[in-house]
C-alpha cells in the first residue's frame, strides 16, 4: 500500500456518512483532491479545479460527473457504484494521483488524470484484479516481444502498433500485410498450446502460429525479464510519438494491464520461439469442418506432431 492509498483509506474511514461532507486529502498536487460518500455504500473521490473536465465517461462500475460550484470552480467526481470493486477503486484513485502528481498546472494535471482514468475504466468494467495472473503476464510478454521484434525489423512504429489488433477484439493477435500472426506462450517443457476459440486459427488468409517458451525464473537468472520492463521497452520505441503511446497504453488496459511497479517482482525468461505455418493442411478446427450446432470450442494442439509445419 503506497502513501496515497493509505491516506485515502484513512480519510474515508474518518467520514461519518450520516453527517455528510467531505475531507480534503493532504497530498501535494496541482489539483485539490477530496473524498466523500455519495451514499452510505458508495465511495467517491472529487477533484476541485478551476477548469472543467470535458467528455467524462461513466460505466457500470463508476459514475463520473463534472459540475460547476457556486464559487465558479468545478467539482469532478468519480463515484464507485459496484461495491465489489472497492479495493480496485481505491488502487485506481491512488494510482491516478501518483500518475499526475508531478504536473505543474491544473490543465496538464487534469489531462493526465483523465487519460489514466480511461485506462482504469477498462480494467474495472472487465472486473479484473489489479495485477494480471502469471499466465496472463507470460501471454502479454509474448505478444509485446513480437511487437518489439516487428519494430526492430524495420516496420514503421505506427503500422506495427496498428497491426496489434487482438486487444481491439480481433480474432488473431496481429494482422499485417504479410498475413496474420497468432501468439502463444507456454512453458519450456510443455508439449501443447491451447487454442481458445475456433476463430483464432480460422482464416482463409495466410498466417502463422508463433509459440514462445516462457517460464518463471529467479531475478538473477541470465536473461530474466519482467512484464514491466518489456512494456517500457516498447514505450521507448514510441517515445517520439505521444499519440502512439496513448494508443498503446489503452490497448494494454484492454487486456487488463495498468502500468505498476509491482510487475517488477515477477521475473520470466524466454528460452525459445517457434513459428508454424498455418495453411490448408494445418491441423485446426474451422467453421467449415465442425458441425454448425457447435457454437464455440477450446482445444489443444500437440506441438511435436506439427513439427512439419515449422518455419
Amino acid at each position: 500500500m503506497n502513501a496515497y492509498e493509505s491516506e485515502l483509506r484513512k480519510k474515508w474511514n474518518s467520514i461519518d456518512f450520516h453527517n455528510g461532507g467531505s475531507l480534503q486529502l493532504a497530498v501535494p498536487h496541482a489539483l485539490e483532491w477530496h473524498v466523500r460518500y455519495a451514499t452510505e455504500n458508495q465511495k467517491s473521490i472529487v477533484i476541485v479545479a478551476d477548469i472543467p473536465a470535458d467528455n467524462l465517461t461513466s460505466s457500470q462500475c463508476i459514475e463520473a460527473a463534472c459540475n460547476q460550484r457556486r464559487d465558479g470552480k468545478y467539482a469532478i467526481s468519480f463515484t464507485l457504484v459496484d461495491r465489489g470493486q472497492e479495493d480496485v477503486f481505491i488502487s485506481m484513485s491512488s494510482d491516478i494521483i501518483e500518475y499526475s502528481k508531478d504536473e505543474k498546472t491544473q490543465h496538464t494535471a487534469l489531462t493526465k488524470v483523465l487519460r489514466r482514468y480511461a485506462q482504469w475504466l477498462k480494467l474495472l468494467d472487465h472486473k479484473r484484479s489489479t495485477l494480471l495472473s502469471s499466465n496472463a503476464q507470460k501471454g502479454l510478454i509474448a505478444e509485446l516481444s513480437f511487437l518489439k521484434e516487428t519494430i526492430d525489423r524495420g516496420m514503421n512504429v505506427s503500422d506495427a502498433l496498428a497491426g496489434w489488433v487482438g486487444p481491439d477484439g480481433a480474432d488473431q493477435d496481429f494482422v499485417y500485410p504479410d498475413g496474420w500472426h497468432e501468439i502463444k506462450a507456454t512453458g519450456v517443457s510443455s508439449v501443447t498450446v491451447t487454442i481458445s476459440s475456433i476463430e483464432q486459427l480460422d482464416s482463409s488468409d495466410s498466417g502463422e502460429l508463433i509459440v514462445y517458451r516462457i517460464d518463471k525464473c529467479a531475478p538473477a537468472h541470465s536473461g530474466a525479464i519482467t512484464l514491466y520492463t518489456v512494456v517500457h521497452d516498447v514505450i521507448s520505441k514510441l517515445i517520439h510519438s505521444p499519440g502512439l503511446i496513448e494508443s498503446f497504453v489503452l490497448k494494454l488496459a484492454s487486456v487488463g494491464y495498468i502500468d505498476m511497479q509491482e510487475y517488477e517482482n515477477y521475473h520470466f525468461v524466454i528460452s525459445a520461439k517457434q513459428h508454424y505455418e498455418v495453411n490448408d493442411t494445418f491441423p485446426r478446427l474451422t467453421r467449415s469442418n465442425i458441425p454448425t450446432e457447435i457454437a464455440n470450442a477450446e482445444y489443444q494442439i500437440d506441438l511435436p506432431s506439427i513439427a512439419s509445419w515449422s518455419k
